[in-house]
This record gives structure tokens, sequence and C-alpha cells, in this order.
């Protein structure tokens, strides 16, 4: 299942994901605001587009039903994806935190639906000030049931799909997202002028319909486009833009 959900409900979007620091600083120019009690960013609705496009940016999914339908189970060096000293004791893949060392001789914590498959890890690592995990080349873990587009923000050849799970989508969670995009087209609606009528001739109308000068003139007679007679008795054509 995906670690990250957004919703959009009474004008306001919010979203719970993994803690990132970059999430937070970018979440913030585009008027994110951190709600504690509800344990979620909030935005306004309009931005919601904005958020899902950080989302991606940050996390490689924005928790989408079609996302979540596709997991992969992957296989990495836990050495290659250790932050530097400065950011933290922590290791990183695809957007999440893999493990951390809370300090220098505390044991390393794996995340949720990460596991050790070979090697050991040190009982200590870095210094007091700057903790480190500090494994060696050997430390390999299993990062499990990730959204396959996460794997868009690591290289190739940092990690290895060890298993594969294409599931089926969540048709309510689909529906829900249908419903909310429906609402919002129909406030763009809302929104937009009306759109403007040209008049023109049957000629014009025709060569602007790809059709023959008598059909818009059959069309005309018989209400299927908007059209009136001029003084000379001839169909004038309102063809909207």
């Amino acid at each position: 299942m995906s670690d990250i959900t957004v919703t959009t409900e009474n004008g306001q979007t919010s979203v719970c994901s993994p803690y990132d620091t970059t999430f937070v600083t970018k979440a913030k120019t585009i008027g994110g605001r951190w709600n504690g009690p509800a344990k979620a960013w909030q935005f306004d609705a309009r931005d919601e587009n904005r958020v899902r496009d950080l989302l991606r940016e940050v996390y490689g999914t924005d928790g989408s039903p079609v996302d979540d339908a596709d997991l992969v189970t992957v296989r990495v060096r836990l050495a290659d994806h250790e932050v530097s000293y400065r950011d933290g004791a922590d290791a990183k893949f695809a957007g999440r935190r893999i493990a951390t060392r809370p300090g220098r001789d505390s044991a390393v914590r794996l995340a949720v639906n990460v596991v050790l498959i070979e090697g050991k890890l040190p009982s200590t690592g870095g210094s007091m000030r700057y903790p480190q995990i500090s494994a060696g080349d050997d430390v390999i873990v299993e990062v499990r049931d990730i959204p396959r587009t996460t794997l868009n923000l690591e290289r190739e050849d940092s990690y290895e799909i060890v298993d594969e799970t294409c599931g089926e989508v969540d048709v309510d969670a689909l529906l829900t997202e249908r419903e909310q995009l429906l609402a919002r087209l129909a406030e763009i609606d809302a929104l937009l002028p009306e759109p403007e009528g040209t008049e023109t001739t049957t000629q014009e109308a025709a060569k602007a319909l790809g059709v023959s000068v008598r059909t818009v003139q059959r069309w005309a007679a018989t209400g299927k486009v908007e059209a009136r007679k001029n003084d000379q008795g001839r169909w004038v054509i309102t063809i909207t833009i």
C-alpha cells in the first residue's frame, strides 16, 4: 500500500506522507501548512495539481490508486543509499527513509517493510554529534511493496527487483477520484466565460465545418445549427468559437 494519501474536500487538499525535508520546504512555498492534530499538510484545493506534482517530484508517486496497484519489492546495498552525515544518520531509497541510527551507539532501525537480507549492521557508527549507519558493503536490505513509479528517482543499477505485485485497482478509490475531478471540472466551467458565436456565410461555415454548402443550408433549415436569414433572404450561420 502507498504511504501517501491525498484528499480534497471543502476547498482544502490534505496530504499525509513520510517526513522529508525537501517536501516540507517546498510545501511551504505553495501555501502548505502543517496540521498537527490531523497529522497532515493542508493546502488550498486550487493548488491540488501543484501539490501532486511536488509529491511525484519528492516521492515518485502522488498515492494514486493506479500507482498503488503496481508494487515492487527490491533489494539494495544499504551503504549506497546513506545520506551525508550533515543530513542525518539515515539511508533513503525511492524518496523514503529506509533506515536510521538515532545515536552513535544506538542500534540501526529499519523502516516498516524493510528487512535485512545479508550482512550485519554495525553496533555503532559515526560520532556523538554526527551518528551514521556505517553499513558495510555486504549489507543488503529488501524494501517491500513500493509503487513502481518511485523507482524513477533511483539509478537502475542501484537496485534489483525481486518481486512484482500487479494487484487489482481500488475501484472505490478511482470512483472517488473521478467524482473529485468532475466536481473540479464543474467549478472550472462555472468560472470560464460563455463561448462567443461568430456569424458567417454558408460558404464560410461549410469550409469551417468541413461539409458542403448544401449541407449547411439543410442544417440551418432544420435547426441543427444556429442560423437566421438576413434582409436578402440568405442564411447567416453562427459558429461558436
